[in-house]
């Protein structure tokens, strides 16, 4: 809540032996930050918020909640947060209710990220229409990979992958794993998660 500079100024003084002017102007400054929390100052008054009732923080220090709020005062204002990065009360508290629209039109990058996150990736994948952009077959299984651009961020890409052998219900189980998104074949994309080439990734079968 603004503490940074506080505490940058106040280390010179205090730590450092730094007798400087700043600090008997930012006297004001310093009371407000120790006896309360966000702060407006005028020149002629001085509006400070009371401290939170509820303060939750990542294991960064970072202001994050993914149940409620991250901030919320007495008056029941609240913030939300995830992992730092402020997002509206619907992210955390209904993203299942999020659509496919309100990801894509999110101008800000990493609102959008948490936005994916909360949606899930592979949810977005499919009903955004990702494009498939590779198909191949190798160790009894199919992998497809696919590719969903979005604006002014690197592409999103998933590798699917399909077990060749039946479960007892009769279908096929079928996973997704995100890879880099520079990666051009499904292959590619499966060797690159065991940190390898293409060229070395020839598995006879897998289980």
């Amino acid at each position: 809540m603004w503490g940074q500079w506080d505490s940058y100024l106040t280390a010179a003084r205090d730590i450092l032996g730094l007798n400087l002017s700043v600090h008997a102007k930012c006297k004001y400054w310093e009371e407000s930050a120790i006896h309360g929390s966000f702060r407006t100052m005028h020149s002629e008054f001085c509006i400070v918020s009371d401290f939170p009732e509820i303060l939750k923080k990542d294991e960064q220090n970072r202001p994050h909640s993914d149940v409620g709020p991250s901030h919320r005062w007495r008056d029941g204002w609240e913030l939300y947060h995830i992992h730092g990065v402020r997002v509206t009360k619907q992210i955390v508290d209904a993203p299942h209710t999020l659509t496919v629209q309100q990801i894509e039109i999110e101008e800000n990058v990493e609102v959008r990220r948490v936005m994916i996150e909360r949606f899930g990736q592979i949810r977005f994948l499919k009903e955004s229409g990702a494009e498939a952009i590779n198909n191949e077959n190798m160790g009894g299984r199919e992998y497809t990979l696919y590719r969903k651009r979005i604006q002014n961020d690197e592409p999103i890409l998933m590798v699917k992958c399909i077990n060749a052998t039946q479960e007892p219900d009769g279908s096929f189980h079928e996973y997704f794993i995100r890879v880099h998104p520079d990666t051009e074949t499904a292959l590619g994309a499966v060797a690159w998660t065991f940190g390898i080439s293409q060229e070395e990734y020839a598995p006879l079968r897998e289980t």
